[in-house]
């Protein structure tokens, strides 16, 4: 068996002002990027199939705005995410790998604010709103037509209230997010010649932790 675990993250560029100066007046821009890749394969004798399980996740969002007078600020943006997955299921006395994959596209808009706590160090929560038109498909290995068409839609609300900001110098900014909360809901359906599915997933979340997420942030 061969397992490989690749992670990788980064949030990056929102934009303000001069070091040590007040924010308001001055544009954002506000990037973030995460990836996710596992993949895991077996291989059996000759009496027995290999089996195969993979996961490829690929978030990004885009959000630029201004801050007001009393440093908040609104940007708006869009969100694209991808998952590309396959897995094992038995299906009779035969195992087959099930692959799908889905893409999601849509608008958001993000509210935020800086307090300054002290000289280089902000306290900046924000919330983010999302949502999204969802498309994909999916097939079994060695089955004969064996595939499904996928669409749908999403939305999704997220709170980071335990994000903290340290200007290290007149351009750079480097944040941690020590929590989130949110609510997400999506529906889709799939069809085939001879299949119809629906999907819908209602999910809650929170957490509170020591590392949740690092961000970098340009000034100018």
């Amino acid at each position: 068996m061969k397992k490989r675990i690749l992670t990788l993250s980064l949030f990056c560029l929102p934009i303000v002002s001069l070091f040590s100066q007040n924010l308001a007046g001055k544009r954002i821009i506000n990037g973030n990027f995460s990836m996710n890749s596992t993949n895991i394969s077996t291989q059996g004798n000759s009496l027995s199939s290999s089996v195969k399980t993979s996961n490829f996740t690929l978030n990004a969002t885009f959000l630029t705005g201004k801050v007001r007078e009393n440093n908040t600020y609104t940007a708006y943006g869009f969100e694209v995410n991808a998952n590309s997955r396959t897995t094992p299921q038995l299906i009779g006395s035969s195992v087959l790998n099930i692959s799908s994959s889905s893409y999601s596209i849509g608008p958001a808009i993000q509210f935020g604010k800086f307090v300054k706590v002290f000289d280089q160090f902000y306290y900046a929560p924000n919330s983010t709103f999302s949502v999204s038109g969802t498309f994909g498909s999916s097939e079994t290995s060695n089955a004969s037509g064996a595939s499904l068409s996928t669409g749908g839609f999403g939305a999704r609300a997220n709170i980071s209230p335990l994000n903290f900001i340290y200007q290290v110098n007149n351009n750079i900014l480097l944040s941690m997010n020590l929590g989130a909360a949110g609510l997400s809901y999506s529906y889709s359906k799939s069809s085939s010649d001879n299949l119809n599915m629906t999907t819908n997933n209602l999910s809650v979340y929170g957490s509170v932790t020591n590392f949740s997420g690092i961000g970098a942030y340009y000034l100018f």
